[in-house]
């Protein structure tokens, strides 16, 4: 169910092999995760990069507890006056208010109404989906961060399967070469769009103001709690 929708735009999306985006994303608690998300547009995997951790959900099973990785926002009820404030329309060029666009998005005594909370306490907006090989990718993406003695210099590291992992900025443009956005590869045999394609044209779109997708409302949200201010070393839950 997670995957007919997309967590940026809200859209209802048909999964399959060629809206699925692999992304490399920042946890709650300062580590990295390695997942994917079915999107309705590219321009929502930038808005993914510049707003959306990672964090656990226990989740009561018939075979006991159980945690699944989720993404999550900031919590907008933080600084809930912010809804009321007035902005510019990038599109219809209108001015208006998050209470108005955003109506479901309400506060009282500073929770957010009808929201459901990962382990660390942020609202939960989607699944994040792991990969097989996922733990081995996020793995070497945070040791190519750490500069860890245990990685390589260009941050690879081996995987269980043998196979060398080089989850580097440089080490992904020496494995794929210039971004190709459209480009699907696959990935411990799921087949993946990969953020990186992307790359070039998510740095074009943040230097043209935004002008496009369909995440406008959900920028505007995001942003009220920025990922600069999610607490990065929380005691309930690691990630």
């Amino acid at each position: 169910m997670f995957s007919g929708f997309c967590a940026v735009s809200g859209s209802p999306v048909r999964p399959n092999d060629y809206n699925r985006y692999l992304l490399r994303l920042d946890t709650v608690t300062g580590k990295k995760r390695t997942g994917t998300m079915h999107y309705c547009c590219w321009p929502c995997v930038c808005d993914t990069q510049d707003f959306i951790r990672v964090d656990t959900k226990t989740v009561a099973t018939a075979d006991g507890p159980k945690k699944y990785h989720f993404a999550v926002l900031g919590n907008p009820c933080d600084k809930a006056h912010k809804l009321n404030e007035e902005f510019v329309q990038p599109f219809g060029l209108r001015k208006t208010t998050l209470s108005q666009e955003a109506a479901e998005v309400r506060c009282i005594e500073g929770k957010l109404q009808g929201a459901t909370l990962s382990d660390n306490g942020f609202p939960i907006i989607a699944m994040f989906f792991d990969l097989p090989n996922s733990h081995e990718l996020s793995l070497a993406r945070e040791l190519a961060f750490q500069k860890s003695d245990n990685a390589t210099q260009d941050g690879s590291i081996v995987t269980m399967e043998g196979a060398a992992a080089d989850e580097s900025d440089q080490g992904l443009a020496r494995r794929f070469g210039p971004p190709q956005p459209g480009r699907v590869r696959v990935e411990a045999g799921v087949q993946v769009q990969d953020e990186y394609e992307w790359k070039d044209m998510c740095t074009q779109r943040a230097q043209a103001g935004y002008n496009s997708g369909m995440g406008e409302i959900f920028r505007k949200v995001a942003e009220i709690s920025s990922p600069a201010a999610v607490p990065r070393a929380l005691p309930a839950a690691d990630v």
